[in-house]
Protein backbone atom coordinates (compact mmCIF):
# COMPACT_ATOMS: atom_id res chain seq x y z
CA UNK A 1 0.00 0.00 0.00
CA UNK A 2 0.96 3.64 -0.44
CA UNK A 3 2.22 4.85 2.94
CA UNK A 4 1.27 8.46 2.25
CA UNK A 5 -2.28 7.47 1.28
CA UNK A 6 -2.58 5.44 4.48
CA UNK A 7 -1.29 8.40 6.47
CA UNK A 8 -3.85 10.67 4.84
CA UNK A 9 -6.59 8.19 5.68
CA UNK A 10 -5.50 7.94 9.32
CA UNK A 11 -5.38 11.73 9.70
CA UNK A 12 -8.90 12.03 8.30
CA UNK A 13 -10.17 9.30 10.66
CA UNK A 14 -8.51 11.08 13.60
CA UNK A 15 -9.98 14.48 12.65
CA UNK A 16 -13.49 13.11 12.14
CA UNK A 17 -13.22 10.52 14.90
CA UNK A 18 -14.95 8.19 12.48
CA UNK A 19 -13.96 5.49 9.98
CA UNK A 20 -17.25 5.92 8.14
CA UNK A 21 -16.80 9.68 7.82
CA UNK A 22 -13.24 9.33 6.51
CA UNK A 23 -14.31 6.63 4.04
CA UNK A 24 -17.11 8.84 2.75
CA UNK A 25 -14.68 11.80 2.41
CA UNK A 26 -12.31 9.78 0.18
CA UNK A 27 -15.10 7.91 -1.64
CA UNK A 28 -14.01 4.43 -0.54
CA UNK A 29 -15.61 1.66 1.48
CA UNK A 30 -15.37 1.53 5.26
CA UNK A 31 -13.48 -1.74 4.92
CA UNK A 32 -10.82 -0.08 2.73
CA UNK A 33 -10.48 2.73 5.25
CA UNK A 34 -10.00 0.26 8.10
CA UNK A 35 -7.40 -1.75 6.13
CA UNK A 36 -5.33 1.35 5.35
CA UNK A 37 -5.20 2.47 8.98
CA UNK A 38 -4.32 -1.06 10.09
CA UNK A 39 -1.55 -1.20 7.46
CA UNK A 40 -0.12 2.09 8.74
CA UNK A 41 -0.09 0.73 12.29
CA UNK A 42 1.79 -2.38 11.16
CA UNK A 43 4.21 -0.25 9.14
CA UNK A 44 5.01 1.96 12.12
CA UNK A 45 4.92 -0.91 14.62
CA UNK A 46 2.62 0.93 17.03
CA UNK A 47 -1.08 1.13 17.83
CA UNK A 48 -2.57 4.46 16.76
CA UNK A 49 -6.23 4.05 17.71
CA UNK A 50 -8.13 2.55 20.63
CA UNK A 51 -11.30 1.04 19.15
CA UNK A 52 -14.45 -0.09 20.93
CA UNK A 53 -17.95 -0.70 19.60
CA UNK A 54 -19.03 2.72 20.84
CA UNK A 55 -15.89 4.83 20.98
CA UNK A 56 -12.76 5.67 18.98
CA UNK A 57 -9.74 7.31 20.60
CA UNK A 58 -6.13 8.16 19.83
CA UNK A 59 -3.25 6.46 21.60
CA UNK A 60 -0.21 8.61 22.63
CA UNK A 61 1.50 7.40 19.43
CA UNK A 62 -1.62 8.31 17.46
CA UNK A 63 -1.58 11.82 18.91
CA UNK A 64 2.05 12.27 17.84
CA UNK A 65 1.36 10.97 14.32
CA UNK A 66 -1.63 13.32 14.07
CA UNK A 67 0.52 16.30 15.02
CA UNK A 68 3.64 15.49 12.99
CA UNK A 69 1.89 13.78 10.11
CA UNK A 70 -0.16 16.86 9.26
CA UNK A 71 3.02 18.93 8.94
CA UNK A 72 4.73 16.15 6.97
CA UNK A 73 1.93 15.95 4.41
CA UNK A 74 1.88 19.72 4.02
CA UNK A 75 5.59 19.73 3.30
CA UNK A 76 5.14 16.88 0.83
CA UNK A 77 2.33 18.71 -0.94
CA UNK A 78 4.46 21.85 -1.14
CA UNK A 79 7.34 19.82 -2.58
CA UNK A 80 5.08 18.14 -5.12
CA UNK A 81 3.73 21.51 -6.22
CA UNK A 82 7.21 23.01 -6.62
CA UNK A 83 8.38 20.00 -8.65
CA UNK A 84 5.24 20.20 -10.75
CA UNK A 85 6.08 23.84 -11.50
CA UNK A 86 9.35 22.68 -13.05
CA UNK A 87 7.48 20.61 -15.59
CA UNK A 88 5.19 23.42 -16.68
CA UNK A 89 5.95 25.41 -19.80
CA UNK A 90 8.58 28.04 -19.03
CA UNK A 91 7.90 31.33 -20.77
CA UNK A 92 8.54 35.05 -20.50
CA UNK A 93 11.44 37.48 -20.75
CA UNK A 94 14.81 37.25 -18.95
CA UNK A 95 16.67 40.58 -18.90
CA UNK A 96 20.43 40.09 -19.02
CA UNK A 97 23.20 42.69 -18.77
CA UNK A 98 26.61 41.74 -20.17
CA UNK A 99 29.81 43.53 -21.25
CA UNK A 100 29.62 44.17 -25.03
CA UNK A 101 32.53 42.03 -26.21
CA UNK A 102 31.67 39.01 -24.07
CA UNK A 103 28.01 39.35 -24.95
CA UNK A 104 28.47 39.45 -28.71
CA UNK A 105 31.38 37.02 -29.02
CA UNK A 106 30.73 34.42 -26.31
CA UNK A 107 27.24 34.70 -24.80
CA UNK A 108 25.19 34.88 -28.00
CA UNK A 109 25.91 31.25 -28.97
CA UNK A 110 24.88 30.21 -25.45
CA UNK A 111 21.61 32.11 -25.80
CA UNK A 112 21.01 30.33 -29.10
CA UNK A 113 21.40 26.93 -27.42
CA UNK A 114 19.19 28.03 -24.54
CA UNK A 115 16.46 29.07 -26.98
CA UNK A 116 16.54 25.62 -28.56
CA UNK A 117 15.69 24.12 -25.18
CA UNK A 118 13.28 26.83 -23.99
CA UNK A 119 11.71 28.31 -27.13
CA UNK A 120 9.11 30.31 -25.18
CA UNK A 121 11.71 32.25 -23.18
CA UNK A 122 12.99 35.49 -24.67
CA UNK A 123 16.33 37.03 -23.68
CA UNK A 124 16.44 40.83 -23.56
CA UNK A 125 20.17 41.49 -23.85
CA UNK A 126 21.64 44.80 -22.67
CA UNK A 127 25.25 45.35 -23.69
CA UNK A 128 26.56 47.18 -20.66
CA UNK A 129 28.97 46.76 -17.79
CA UNK A 130 27.26 45.80 -14.53
CA UNK A 131 29.31 47.23 -11.66
CA UNK A 132 26.84 47.97 -8.90
CA UNK A 133 23.44 46.96 -7.59
CA UNK A 134 21.89 50.22 -8.82
CA UNK A 135 22.40 48.98 -12.37
CA UNK A 136 19.95 46.17 -11.68
CA UNK A 137 17.35 48.65 -10.47
CA UNK A 138 17.92 51.17 -13.27
CA UNK A 139 17.93 48.60 -16.08
CA UNK A 140 15.42 46.17 -14.58
CA UNK A 141 17.86 43.27 -14.99
CA UNK A 142 17.29 39.70 -13.89
CA UNK A 143 20.88 38.51 -14.46
CA UNK A 144 24.19 40.28 -14.93
CA UNK A 145 27.41 38.89 -16.39
CA UNK A 146 30.44 40.53 -14.79
CA UNK A 147 34.13 40.07 -15.51
CA UNK A 148 36.32 41.21 -12.64
CA UNK A 149 39.69 40.50 -10.99
CA UNK A 150 38.04 40.25 -7.54
CA UNK A 151 34.36 39.91 -6.69
CA UNK A 152 33.72 42.62 -4.10
CA UNK A 153 29.98 43.34 -4.01
CA UNK A 154 28.45 41.02 -1.40
CA UNK A 155 24.92 42.24 -2.22
CA UNK A 156 24.88 39.95 -5.26
CA UNK A 157 24.52 36.19 -5.43
CA UNK A 158 27.29 35.07 -7.79
CA UNK A 159 27.75 31.95 -9.92
CA UNK A 160 31.32 31.44 -11.24
CA UNK A 161 31.29 30.66 -14.96
CA UNK A 162 34.87 30.77 -16.24
CA UNK A 163 38.34 32.17 -15.85
CA UNK A 164 39.32 34.90 -18.28
CA UNK A 165 43.08 34.85 -18.72
CA UNK A 166 44.50 37.97 -20.38
CA UNK A 167 47.33 38.73 -22.79
CA UNK A 168 49.22 41.66 -24.23
CA UNK A 169 48.79 41.92 -27.99
CA UNK A 170 49.85 44.14 -30.86
CA UNK A 171 49.71 44.04 -34.64
CA UNK A 172 52.71 42.59 -36.53
CA UNK A 173 53.10 45.98 -38.22
CA UNK A 174 53.52 47.79 -34.90
CA UNK A 175 55.93 45.20 -33.48
CA UNK A 176 58.04 45.39 -36.64
CA UNK A 177 58.87 49.04 -36.03
CA UNK A 178 59.75 48.95 -32.31
CA UNK A 179 62.70 47.37 -30.46
CA UNK A 180 62.08 43.82 -29.16
CA UNK A 181 59.86 43.73 -26.06
CA UNK A 182 61.39 41.10 -23.76
CA UNK A 183 60.48 42.42 -20.28
CA UNK A 184 57.55 44.42 -18.90
CA UNK A 185 59.89 47.38 -18.26
CA UNK A 186 60.32 47.67 -22.04
CA UNK A 187 56.64 48.70 -22.20
CA UNK A 188 57.59 52.09 -20.74
CA UNK A 189 59.07 52.94 -24.13
CA UNK A 190 56.11 51.62 -26.14
CA UNK A 191 52.76 53.04 -27.12
CA UNK A 192 50.26 51.32 -24.82
CA UNK A 193 46.48 51.34 -25.15
CA UNK A 194 44.90 51.41 -21.69
CA UNK A 195 41.46 50.41 -20.44
CA UNK A 196 40.88 52.85 -17.62
CA UNK A 197 38.20 50.66 -15.99
CA UNK A 198 40.65 47.81 -15.51
CA UNK A 199 43.76 49.97 -15.01
CA UNK A 200 42.70 53.38 -13.66
CA UNK A 201 46.33 54.28 -12.84
CA UNK A 202 47.63 52.84 -16.13
CA UNK A 203 49.56 50.20 -14.19
CA UNK A 204 49.81 46.73 -15.71
CA UNK A 205 50.57 43.80 -13.41
CA UNK A 206 52.19 40.53 -14.45
CA UNK A 207 53.49 37.27 -13.06
CA UNK A 208 56.71 36.18 -14.75
CA UNK A 209 59.74 33.97 -14.24
CA UNK A 210 61.01 36.24 -11.46
CA UNK A 211 57.59 36.65 -9.82
CA UNK A 212 55.17 39.61 -9.75
CA UNK A 213 56.07 42.61 -11.90
CA UNK A 214 54.26 45.95 -12.25
CA UNK A 215 54.85 48.68 -14.76
CA UNK A 216 53.17 52.01 -15.41
CA UNK A 217 52.49 52.59 -19.10
CA UNK A 218 51.33 55.36 -21.37
CA UNK A 219 50.23 55.80 -24.95
CA UNK A 220 48.00 57.57 -27.43
CA UNK A 221 44.63 56.12 -26.36
CA UNK A 222 42.68 55.31 -23.23
CA UNK A 223 39.13 54.03 -23.20
CA UNK A 224 36.55 52.21 -21.11
CA UNK A 225 35.50 50.19 -24.17
CA UNK A 226 37.65 47.13 -24.87
CA UNK A 227 36.58 46.78 -28.49
CA UNK A 228 37.85 50.27 -29.27
CA UNK A 229 41.25 49.41 -27.83
CA UNK A 230 41.35 46.14 -29.79
CA UNK A 231 40.55 47.97 -33.03
CA UNK A 232 43.30 50.45 -32.23
CA UNK A 233 45.75 47.60 -31.72
CA UNK A 234 44.67 46.03 -35.01
CA UNK A 235 45.29 49.39 -36.67
CA UNK A 236 48.88 49.42 -35.39
CA UNK A 237 48.43 52.13 -32.76
CA UNK A 238 50.17 50.21 -29.97
CA UNK A 239 50.01 47.38 -27.44
CA UNK A 240 46.79 46.55 -25.61
CA UNK A 241 45.72 44.09 -22.91
CA UNK A 242 42.61 41.94 -23.37
CA UNK A 243 41.01 38.72 -22.16
CA UNK A 244 41.58 35.87 -24.60
CA UNK A 245 37.85 35.63 -25.27
CA UNK A 246 38.17 38.98 -27.09
CA UNK A 247 41.29 38.27 -29.10
CA UNK A 248 41.54 34.50 -29.64
CA UNK A 249 40.23 34.70 -33.20
CA UNK A 250 42.55 37.57 -34.17
CA UNK A 251 45.55 35.73 -32.73
CA UNK A 252 44.66 32.58 -34.65
CA UNK A 253 44.39 34.57 -37.88
CA UNK A 254 47.73 36.27 -37.24
CA UNK A 255 46.19 39.76 -37.08
CA UNK A 256 47.47 40.18 -33.52
CA UNK A 257 50.54 38.72 -31.86
CA UNK A 258 51.02 37.98 -28.18
CA UNK A 259 53.59 40.24 -26.54
CA UNK A 260 55.61 38.95 -23.56
CA UNK A 261 54.14 35.41 -23.57
CA UNK A 262 56.26 34.47 -20.52
CA UNK A 263 54.63 37.23 -18.45
CA UNK A 264 51.00 36.55 -17.58
CA UNK A 265 48.82 39.60 -16.88
CA UNK A 266 46.53 39.56 -13.87
CA UNK A 267 43.56 37.37 -14.65
CA UNK A 268 39.84 37.98 -14.53
CA UNK A 269 36.87 35.81 -13.58
CA UNK A 270 33.47 35.63 -15.25
CA UNK A 271 30.40 35.49 -12.98
CA UNK A 272 26.65 35.43 -13.44
CA UNK A 273 25.08 37.53 -10.71
CA UNK A 274 21.54 38.10 -9.52
CA UNK A 275 20.11 40.00 -6.61
CA UNK A 276 17.91 37.57 -4.65
CA UNK A 277 16.84 33.94 -4.34
CA UNK A 278 13.36 34.97 -3.18
CA UNK A 279 10.52 34.75 -5.67
CA UNK A 280 12.92 34.05 -8.54
CA UNK A 281 10.78 33.43 -11.66
CA UNK A 282 11.10 29.99 -13.19
CA UNK A 283 12.37 31.45 -16.48
CA UNK A 284 15.28 33.05 -14.59
CA UNK A 285 15.97 29.86 -12.64
CA UNK A 286 16.24 27.76 -15.79
CA UNK A 287 18.49 30.36 -17.46
CA UNK A 288 20.85 30.35 -14.48
CA UNK A 289 20.88 26.54 -14.44
CA UNK A 290 21.66 26.56 -18.17
CA UNK A 291 24.62 28.88 -17.56
CA UNK A 292 25.89 26.53 -14.84
CA UNK A 293 25.64 23.62 -17.26
CA UNK A 294 27.49 25.59 -19.95
CA UNK A 295 30.21 26.53 -17.45
CA UNK A 296 31.07 22.87 -16.78
CA UNK A 297 32.68 22.54 -20.22
CA UNK A 298 36.22 24.07 -20.34
CA UNK A 299 36.50 26.99 -22.75
CA UNK A 300 39.39 27.30 -25.19
CA UNK A 301 39.62 31.02 -24.35
CA UNK A 302 39.46 30.55 -20.60
CA UNK A 303 43.06 29.45 -19.95
CA UNK A 304 44.65 31.22 -22.87
CA UNK A 305 46.12 30.00 -26.13
CA UNK A 306 48.22 26.92 -25.43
Amino acid sequence: MDQLSCLRMFLEVARRNSFAGAAQHFGVSRATCTKQVAWLERSLGVKLLNRTTKQLGLTPAGLQVLENGTELLQRYDDLRESVHDLSRDVAGVVRVGVPPAFGTQRLLPVIGEFHERYPDVQIALSLLTVRKQETFVEQGLDVGIIIVPVLKDASFIAIPLAEARQALVASPAYLAKVPPVTHPRDLQHCKCLVNWNKSPTATWNFTGPEGPVSVRVQGPLRSDFGDALKEAALAGMGISMHPYYMIADEIERGELQVVLPDYVPSGLDVYAIYSSRKNLPMRVQVFLEFLKEWARTPKSWSKGME
